[in-house]
């Protein structure tokens, strides 16, 4: 209550509030992240109960048309006083226009809860306004289940071997997967080095160690798999950031070509060492199709043990844990290792270490509050975003329901009842070894034409012309500079 107090004092939100919305549903959240909206309508509910509002919300149904739905409510008489997006196109300040600066919203309450995101979360304009407030953070990078390790190194405890995977170098990491690779094709013991630290695979195939067919667990069938969250790597190389990449000059991505370039090494290998459900999955026309290539397909063949590696994030958990529920809190993650050197590196303080020993983290979806709604609306948007966020009962929704992380409670100990791998991304997070989601800010369709090309050109091939690949970084460059130019203009 002294925070709806504190509140209710401060009148000055923007003036800019239409005067033709309607105050009907004074509190109307509209939520796009689909399989949240089962928990969060009876919360917004609970809330407008207790503090006697009329509230309204909405999450569209999975499957359904996000973007169209979007656009109708928002330009409805009564449109959502919160929604929810994670980039700056159509609604930002050089669009439509119609997201509050949180950080300057005259209500001290909200601007402390969006001065506490870190830089590198911040839905933020060139200019320095700070758009939204962060549902929670995803992170990504080589799952791996620590009772498949122990099995191949036949070791009671796997802790000190994960450390040396999460600092070693990229060619330490390439040793160990050759190591593995040897070993799911003869059985045999194969000794490698990491951090100056020995380890040996068992000398049979035995236990869950004997069901891996393959180093990697791939998903062909899946372009955001490679063009998203791969291309991401590199890109990092490039921006620090969504906001930088977002704003960034035309020319700004001619710093891709060397990262992209050596990223494409780690990808063809990664590919041609991938699990199948009796042998290898080899790259061919049933690599990328929609059954075998799948993601339902790849989820499972880990679940089963058939890959020691699988790159996904912390968002798979619902689906793993259905697939394999023992294996679900037996789960680490080790970095996507990178051939980098520091000259194809373009981002001040990045060094091939950080590429090496750092996962990426990004905001899935923000709570925007709409400055196009009026005055009252807009201040009763920030009460319930400072109540979610500062008061108990929000925090235990947002923790143990929805399986957030909250940003500004990174550094304390956040429950992980409803998702186990939050304990996984939280000590990366502590210890600050933290990429960021540039993809996300790519022009127009490039994400979609960046795996269009990998999926045609390369994934249908079983061997790949490592002499193509600087053609094809100049190829995936121009496109983003075209879809640029078109983008600023």
């Amino acid at each position: 209550m002294a925070i709806v107090s504190l509140l209710s004092l401060v009148v000055p939100l923007t003036a800019c509030g239409s005067r033709a919305a309607s105050d009907n549903d004074l509190l109307y959240v509209f939520n796009t992240k689909g399989e949240l909206g089962e928990i969060l309508e009876p919360l917004v509910k609970e809330y407008g109960r207790s503090h006697k509002i009329p509230v309204k919300v909405f999450s569209p149904g999975t499957g359904s048309d996000v973007t169209e739905i979007t656009n109708t409510e928002m330009m409805s008489n009564n449109p959502p006083s919160i929604f929810s997006t994670q980039v700056l196109t159509t609604w930002g300040p050089t669009d439509g226009n119609f997201m509050l600066d949180l950080s300057r919203s005259g209500i001290p309450e909200l601007e402390k809860l969006a001065n506490q995101i870190p830089e590198d979360m911040r839905l933020k304009t060139a200019s320095g306004y700070n758009l939204g407030i962060p549902y929670t953070v995803e992170g990504y990078g080589y799952l791996v289940d620590k009772d498949v390790l122990k099995s191949l190194f036949s070791l009671d405890d796997v802790t000190n071997l994960l450390a040396d995977l999460k600092t070693c170098d990229f060619q330490e990491f390439r040793n160990f997967t050759e190591a593995v690779n040897q070993h799911i094709h003869d059985g045999l013991a194969h000794a490698v080095n990491l951090n100056a630290h020995t380890y040996t695979t068992v000398n049979s195939k035995t236990g869950l160690a004997g069901e891996l067919t393959g180093v990697f667990t791939e998903s062909g069938a899946e372009m955001w798999t490679y063009a998203d969250h791969m291309i991401n790597i590199p890109l990092n190389a490039v921006f620090k950031n969504y906001s930088q990449a977002y704003y960034s000059e035309v020319d700004a991505i001619r710093a891709l070509k060397k990262p992209a370039v050596k990223a494409m090494d780690v990808l063809e290998y990664n590919t041609a060492h991938a699990a199948g459900e009796k042998g290898p999955n080899l790259r061919g026309p049933s690599f990328v199709n929609s059954t075998t290539g799948s993601y339902d397909y790849a989820l499972q063949l880990f679940a089963d043990h058939k890959g020691l590696f699988y790159k996904q994030g912390s968002w798979i958990y619902p689906d793993l844990k259905k697939a394999n529920p023992e294996m679900i809190n037996r789960l680490d993650m080790i970095p996507i290792k990178m051939p980098f050197t520091q000259s194809d590196i373009n981002v001040k303080n990045r060094t091939p270490e950080t590429f090496n020993t750092s996962i990426p983290f990004f905001v899935p979806n923000y709570w925007v509050i709409n400055r196009k709604t009026s005055a009252r609306q807009q201040r009763e948007a920030a009460q319930f975003l400072v109540w979610l966020y500062q008061s108990e009962r929000g925090r235990r929704f947002l923790e143990d329901e929805a399986g957030f992380i909250i940003y500004n409670r990174i550094d304390k100990d956040q429950s992980s009842k409803a998702n186990a791998m939050n304990a996984i991304l939280l000590d990366y997070l502590k210890a600050g070894r933290t990429l960021s989601n540039p993809f996300n800010a790519a022009p127009g369709n490039w994400l979609e034409f960046v795996g269009n090309r990998l999926k045609q050109d390369y994934m249908t091939k079983r061997r790949w012309n490592v002499s193509t690949y600087s053609e094809y970084a100049d190829t995936i460059i121009a496109r983003w500079q075209e879809l640029k130019d078109i983008q600023s203009s």
